[in-house]
């Protein structure tokens, strides 16, 4: 089981590279797959030494070897989550249908995740497709009651709306964003109404944690926070963990 356990973080590594490819470009209205990838800065083209996942960026110091100017951690960060996600996969979900369903959750929570940092956007273009093809998948395949997952979809994102709503009255129309509505509604008609319960309360409490921090360092009102990273974060944990976690709150009280 090692040796599959690196050849998957290995694979997850060279797919991070292409989802930060995804998540820069798509939103920005560009094709993935050309032209080549540059330099942001002076706009030279990488050559294959450049584009070694995590190697290249940790060799190069995070900078461009030409003109020397920063490249974003925002690479190497997307490239190690799908490389410790693509490997740990397998050690949590066993059902091999719902495993291969997994691996697509991940690398698209990977793409929105990069987009929602760089752009501070959800692009519907990925959103909408996702929602209908999960919802045919769960159709087809539904190891819960399908009245979970729809219930679901309309706890997560009807929460997120009425966070929305609440917002737009107390003059804050910024509160909550449309992408992240059907974000977290998406999440719920993947997961179930167990798995959406702990990605709200798990998202929610690390944008508080990041906050406090933001606002103790004096950077809070300088910093635009998304919250679709959060909510990536939250899904991801509670997709690999939410039947642990919730055995072990439930083993408290028992």
């Amino acid at each position: 089981m090692i040796p599959v356990t690196i050849g998957l973080f290995f694979l997850g590594l060279l797919f991070g590279s292409f989802f930060n490819v995804v998540g820069i470009r798509l939103p920005a209205g560009q094709s993935v797959v050309s032209p080549p990838s540059s330099c942001p800065s002076c706009g030279r083209r990488l050559s294959a030494k450049d584009l070694i996942p995590v190697v290249s960026w940790l060799f190069q110091r995070g900078r461009c070897r030409t003109c020397g100017e920063p490249i974003s951690p925002l690479y190497l960060l997307g490239e190690l989550a799908t490389g410790i996600g693509y490997a740990a996969l397998p050690h949590l979900i066993q059902d091999l249908p719902e495993l291969l369903f997994a691996y697509v959750f991940i690398s698209v929570m990977i793409i929105i995740t990069i987009s929602d940092l760089r752009y501070q956007i959800i692009p519907n273009k990925i959103i909408y497709p996702m929602i209908v093809l999960t919802l045919i998948y769960r159709i087809l395949y539904h190891p819960l009651p399908m009245w979970e997952y729809l219930s679901g979809f309309a706890i997560g994102g009807g929460m997120l709306l009425l966070v929305s709503v609440i917002g737009r009255w107390m003059g804050k129309p910024n509160a909550m964003g449309g992408g992240d509505v059907k974000l977290m509604a998406w999440i719920g008609l993947a997961g179930g109404l167990q798995m959406i319960l702990l990605c709200i309360f798990l998202s929610s409490l690390i944008g508080f944690l990041v906050g406090v921090i933001l606002l103790w360092s004096r950077k809070l009102a300088s910093t635009a926070i998304p919250f679709g990273p959060f909510i990536a974060i939250g899904a991801c944990v509670s997709l690999m963990l939410h039947e642990t976690i919730f055995t072990w709150y439930l083993g408290l009280f028992i």
